[in-house]
């Protein structure tokens, strides 16, 4: 961790932030086209979802969360053990004091580094990520305990179960990714300290929501349509219009530098962004269909994946600097 002297050269030091390639300004603002972007983006999803009815989809998918090659007692358990390891993690949020945040500044399009508490640290995609995976453990542990007592369930709360299940899984993937590959190499080469990556709500969100997630998976094998890859859209969306609004009028910063809709290829960071939700989705209804013709070889597809996107510990060596 920090000690003072580095958290104190931390919170006064404040760099000109590096705007080159895709990264940079152009001579025109283009947060209005990717505003207008983000606006066609939703239209596309609410057609899509009425055309292809996919409300029937959802509801018909529904039904197949709670069969099991294993027991309906063990999937309660495990469903309940996977909720509570979030909630635990969401405590230990707000109960663990600042947090470590490099943000870009709205204003001053610089980055800084920011040491966030309580609701401050809820703003990253990440803790989306967990939040949803929260979420899903919990609706789906309650229609669990509901099908094995008999009872009936509304059709409305698994509607929800299975949207948060497939927008869950795309982002609980993405994340893993990102960090795996972009943020904790770009942090090792840097030599900056980054043990706060991996202290338990960081494990949660870039870990073990997508292994709780996949296992989940593996334990169910649950029918899903690749049509509910747009929930992945939704998605982003959504979390691209609650960046925007709390860096103009919230907080006054981008958690991720290239959310920035003022940014020459805005649009195309979104796009793209949301994008790779929806495909880190499709990848697992891929999975999905190779586990039906074949349980073990999909299983097997799955915990490659896994190992290739998952870190669990630093590779940057302690330095005098970091000490």
């Amino acid at each position: 961790m920090f000690d003072n002297r580095v958290q104190t050269v931390l919170k006064e030091t404040t760099r000109v932030r590096y705007m080159g390639g895709l990264l940079k300004y152009g001579e025109k603002d283009s947060t209005r086209l990717t505003l207008s972007t983000l606006i066609c983006q939703f239209l596309l999803c609410t057609f899509a979802f009425i055309y292809w009815d996919i409300y029937s989809l959802v509801e018909s998918s529904a039904a197949t969360f709670h069969s099991s090659w294993a027991s309906l007692e063990f999937l309660i358990v495990w469903r309940f053990t996977c909720f509570l390891a979030g909630a635990v993690a969401v405590f230990h949020m707000f109960k663990s004091g600042r947090g470590v945040m490099i943000v870009l500044l709205h204003d001053e399009r610089k980055e800084t580094t920011l040491h966030p508490i309580g609701f401050g640290k809820f703003v990253t995609f990440s803790s989306w990520t967990l939040l949803l995976n929260i979420v899903y453990f919990l609706i789906a542990g309650i229609l669990s305990v509901n099908v094995m007592n008999g009872n009936q369930t509304p059709s409305w709360l698994n509607a929800i179960l299975v949207v948060v299940f497939s927008a869950a899984l795309g982002a609980s993937l993405l994340t893993a990714t990102i960090v795996r590959y972009i943020i904790l190499p770009g942090e090792v080469r840097i030599k900056r300290n980054h043990d706060q990556m991996f202290n338990f709500p960081n494990q949660m969100m870039h870990n073990f929501a997508a292994v709780f997630l996949i296992f989940d998976i593996i334990f169910v094998q649950p029918d899903l349509s690749p049509s509910f890859a747009f929930f992945g859209l939704v998605l982003g969306t959504f979390y691209a219009l609650f960046a925007y609004i709390f860096a103009f009028y919230g907080g006054g910063y981008y958690i991720y530098s290239f959310i920035d809709p003022r940014l020459h290829y805005g649009p195309l960071w979104l796009t793209g962004i949301a994008g790779a939700i929806a495909l880190s989705y499709l990848g697992v209804w891929f999975g999905i269909q190779i586990m039906a013709y074949n349980f073990l070889i999909g299983t097997s597809f799955f915990i490659i994946w896994l190992s290739l996107i998952l870190q669990f510990r630093t590779e940057l060596e302690p330095t005098a600097e970091s000490l």
